[in-house]
C-alpha cells in the first residue's frame, strides 16, 4: 500500500464501521424508542465523513490532479466531481434531522434517508478503493 494513502484507507475503514453501526440502529422499533441514539450515531458518521471529505478536498485530490500518470489523473478528475454531491447529501441530511425530536416525529423517513445516504457513502468509498487507489498505488 502506498503510505500516502494509509490515512484514507484508515478513514474508509472507520466510515464503514460507523455506517454499519448506524445501519444497525435503523430497525423501526429502535428508531421510535431511541431517536437520541439514532441522532448520535448519524452525527458521528457525518462528522467523520465531513473530516474525511475535507482532507480529500484539500490534500488528496489537489495532489492527484497534478499527477503525471494519465490514468490517475482521469480517475481523480472523475471522482473529484462527485465530492460535492456527497457533501450536499450530507448537508441536506443534517438539516433535515437536527434533533431526536425530528427523528421521533418521522421515524420511517429517517430510516429511508439514512439508508439513501449510507448507499451514496458506501458507493463513494468503493469507487475510490476499487478505481482510484489501485492506480495511485501502481503509479
Amino acid at each position: 500500500m502506498d503510505a500516502s494513502l494509509a490515512p484514507y484507507h484508515h478513514h474508509h475503514q472507520e466510515l464503514r464501521r460507523l455506517a454499519r453501526e448506524h445501519e444497525a440502529r435503523l430497525a423501526p422499533a429502535l428508531v421510535r424508542e431511541h431517536p437520541d441514539q439514532c441522532l448520535a450515531g448519524s452525527q458521528a458518521l457525518l462528522a467523520t465523513a465531513k473530516a474525511h471529505l475535507s482532507m480529500e478536498h484539500t490534500i488528496l485530490y489537489p495532489a492527484l490532479l497534478e499527477a503525471m500518470d494519465t490514468e490517475v489523473l482521469a480517475a481523480a478528475r472523475g471522482l473529484e466531481a462527485g465530492l460535492e454531491e456527497l457533501r450536499t447529501r450530507m448537508r441536506q441530511f443534517a438539516r433535515h434531522w437536527p434533533s431526536a425530536e425530528a427523528i421521533r416525529l418521522a421515524p420511517e423517513a429517517f430510516i429511508g434517508t439514512s439508508r439513501d445516504l449510507l448507499q451514496v457513502l458506501r458507493r463513494r468509498i468503493d469507487l475510490e478503493e476499487a478505481r482510484l487507489f489501485p492506480l495511485v498505488e501502481r503509479a
